[in-house]
């Protein structure tokens, strides 16, 4: 019989995360993400995870969480691409403590358990941690209003 314990005791340094599926692009190699971003993408997921892909299809763009496998090291403050330096949560580097890559895509098609997206910036083999819909209500910003 399992015990109840508090969660606030928990205690882990490192989490394991169970890959979905993979992407398949035409990227060996990672590339400026606006010529990434301007190119379609197939991401197979593993058949033992296609059923949560049902009606997926009834949305039109998708949050894509993923591993950058290829990603050595990281910098806390390093030099952006255009502008002053920054500290990588404030910037959009795949050099991070936790290399997790988050993009929204555009669902072109569901074939089976492959989806055919547009618009994700991660190379070929990249692991794919997750897939989520993207939902007006949860991910736009424009009506936010906090009183602080």
């Amino acid at each position: 019989m399992l015990k109840n314990f508090d969660l606030t005791e928990v205690r882990a340094d490192m989490i394991k995360f169970t890959v979905i599926g993979k992407v398949r692009s035409k990227f060996k190699k990672p590339v400026g993400p606006e010529e990434m971003k301007n190119n379609e993408s197939i991401i197979k997921i593993e058949a033992q995870y296609k059923d949560g892909l049902y009606k997926i299809e009834d949305y039109e763009y998708l949050e894509i969480v993923y591993y950058l496998h290829q990603t050595e090291g990281y910098d806390l403050i390093s030099e952006w691409r255009v502008g002053p330096k920054r500290g990588v949560f404030s910037s959009r580097s795949p050099r991070r403590p936790n290399p997790i890559g988050v993009t929204t895509v555009k669902l072109l098609k569901k074939e089976d358990n492959k989806l055919f997206v547009y618009g994700l910036d991660a190379i070929d083999g990249t692991p794919v941690l997750d897939i989520k819909v993207h939902s007006e209500l949860m991910d736009e910003t424009s009506s936010l209003e906090f009183d602080i």
